[in-house]
């Protein structure tokens, strides 16, 4: 028994002579407990070089071009605090006050650079300027620096691979809090340029297409492709918003985040275009007259003309012009639903505009054929009614077929990733196109839609110095404001009418008609483009 025990014994004390002789070694010769220690003791922070740019189709910047400001990384101490003090305002300082209590190191922007040894100040350009182009299309960041909508997000990952900047290190205590004293080490690392996206926007248009928007429009939008390509060259949503001050439009009811070119909206009589446009291909008389008599019946129900009124004899030309709801309704009992429903998504109806990965209009909505297998269902889709819907962007691309002689193109707004170096563009995917309607059709709906402008209901957004051809809407929604039915109103068309080079197409929410509330932002567009010349 005796010798059991002192077995034990011994092996015990061998275990711990083995224990502290590792101790010994790692404590005298060892570094790695030691630098996990000293570790520990560092904080951190960087401060990021920047972010790649949007540029329009010039090449000119459309972001990365605000005032210059200063990113600050900051030991909080009471040179920091009087420092501060003199370049904040009273609201901000409040703010950075929880900081500096806290007695960790933090960053803050600043207007000014501030002069202390525990602040370093780094330069910087703020991302948007005070009247950002194409907010909505373009979106904002996050505190962070992260897209948060629109191309912004699309293509976070891409703008933000930039390498090198400046980090600040401080020496810190168990708890994180900066030991005063110790000096920061500064590393600044040369900077890798991420690279840039080119859009398809003129940056110059996309500012009169916001100002005549702004003029006119209390909610809606406006679209601008360049005729042919499709190419956006701009967009515009009534109320905007600020990207370099995003809480201050937070509280705005009216949605001031919401793209609403890419919303889908009731569309009314600018469908009118897809309806011709399925009936002349198969084959419809455009020289038929109709009598007009301010209604038409369908099964028992009327469906009447806007305002009830009665346009007498008329042909598709005077229907297109006048925009006869009865001819539409009359004319399409004797076109195939399937015809129909076909055309509607030959002109890219019902389905979504991809704009860049992840970004991408609304597909808005289509009525079944087995819907339209009812005459009234049938009825209503004819003048664009009932259940159909569509977004400024697409109601401009099926504009854009007509303006083409018949060719459909996708809507895009990317051209491809940009070079910040050389400049060069490395062009994205090119959009698809599609034979929509023939030469002939979309001569005889030119035709048309240059009447509605010039004795038609376009007369309100007539250019002064260009041809011009429209189709105009006052869609009902079924919706009550403060007593009235509210109206979605448009207003589409190209100029100049005889080579087209613009499409437009403009969406109001509310107002008494297409052409009185849409027309003059169209006119303003074209007669800034095409000014009068002496």
């Amino acid at each position: 028994m005796g010798k059991r025990i002192v077995a034990i014994f011994s092996t015990v004390l061998i275990l711990l002579t083995i224990c502290a002789g590792r101790v010994l070694a790692l404590s005298l010769w060892d570094d790695t407990l030691a630098q996990t220690a000293a570790n520990q003791q560092q904080y951190t922070l960087s401060i990021p070089t920047g972010r790649g740019n949007f540029y329009d189709r010039s090449g000119k910047a459309l972001t990365g071009n605000g005032k210059k400001r200063y990113l600050a990384a900051v030991a909080p101490d009471q040179q920091a605090a009087a420092a501060l003090q003199k370049v904040l305002p009273v609201s901000r300082m409040g703010e950075v006050a929880d900081l500096l209590e806290s007695g960790k190191p933090f960053l803050v922007s600043l207007d000014a650079p501030v002069q202390a040894d525990s602040v370093v100040c780094v330069p910087q350009t703020m991302r948007y300027s005070s009247a950002a182009p194409a907010a909505h299309l373009i979106g904002y960041l996050d505190g962070g620096g992260h897209g948060v909508s629109g191309l912004e997000k699309a293509y976070d990952e891409l703008l933000g691979s930039g390498s090198g900047g400046t980090t600040v290190t401080y020496t810190v205590d168990a708890l994180g809090h900066f030991l005063a004293g110790e000096k920061p080490v500064v590393v600044t690392q040369e900077m890798q340029a991420p690279e840039g996206i080119a859009l398809t926007l003129d940056a110059d248009l996309q500012k009169t297409v916001e100002q005549a928007a702004d003029r006119y429009l209390q909610k809606g939008a406006v679209v601008v492709l360049e005729a042919g390509s499709g190419q956006i060259l701009a967009s515009a949503s009534v109320p905007a918003f600020d990207p370099s001050d995003v809480a201050a439009s937070m509280k705005d009811t009216d949605g001031p985040f919401v793209n609403r070119a890419l919303q889908p909206y009731t569309v009314g009589s600018v469908f009118k275009l897809a309806a011709a446009s399925a009936a002349l291909e198969s084959g419809q008389n455009p020289d038929a007259p109709y009598t007009c008599t301010g209604a038409q019946e369908v099964e028992g129900r009327l469906f009447h003309c806007y305002g009830g009124e009665a346009h007498g004899v008329v042909t598709m030309r005077q229907a297109i012009a006048q925009s006869c709801n009865s001819y539409f309704v009359h004319l399409m009992q004797s076109v195939q639903p399937a015809s129909f429903l076909h055309m509607a998504q030959l002109l890219g109806f019902g389905e979504k505009d991809t704009l860049a990965p992840g970004f991408a209009a609304a597909a808005g909505e289509l009525p079944t054929l087995r819907s339209l297998a009812s005459k009234q269902a049938l009825a209503n889709f004819s003048f664009g009614q009932g259940v159909l819907t569509a977004t400024p962007l697409q109601v401009a691309a099926m504009v854009n077929a007509v303006a083409s002689g018949g060719m459909y193109t996708t809507p895009s707004v990317v051209v491809g990733e940009r070079d910040v170096q050389t400049g060069k563009v490395n062009a994205a995917t090119k959009p698809e196109s599609h034979a929509a309607i023939s030469q002939k059709t979309a001569s005889l709906l030119t035709s048309y839609m240059r009447d509605c402008v010039e004795t038609g209901t376009g007369r309100d957004g007539k250019p002064a110095h260009v041809t011009a051809a429209v189709k105009t809407a006052t869609a009902q929604t079924g919706r009550i404001q403060n007593g009235k039915e509210e109206n979605i109103c448009w207003y589409a068309g190209f100029f100049p009418a005889e080579q087209p080079r613009y499409v437009v197409a403009v969406m109001s929410e509310g107002g008494a008609s297409g052409g009185k509330v849409c027309g003059p932002v169209f006119r303003q567009i074209a007669d800034t483009l095409y000014p009068k010349s002496n």
